[in-house]
């Protein structure tokens, strides 16, 4: 169900799921920009499609996490395999 989820996302989006993944709960936006490296209107982009295409949602103010449970475990199994 996750893989078939995650199938519509590009290998950015995947890219940023998986800096979404290092954390153990709602990942702040400002954290994944600086993990991937990104600047904060691409960040917002990312942010704006993903929310769109209801893969994450917003937890807060200026956070985010994943719309449905599992793709955090899911996303650190394949990372270190």
């Amino acid at each position: 169900m996750i893989e078939a989820a995650l199938s519509t996302a590009s290998p950015e989006d995947m890219d940023f799921f998986q800096a979404m993944a290092t954390d153990d709960g709602p990942s702040a936006t400002g954290d994944i920009g600086r993990r991937l490296g990104a600047k904060t209107n691409l960040v917002a982009n990312y942010r704006a499609r993903l929310l769109a295409a209801g893969l994450m949602e917003t937890a807060g103010y200026g956070i985010v996490d994943f719309a449905m449970p599992g793709p955090r475990r899911y996303l650190r199994s394949k990372h270190t395999a």
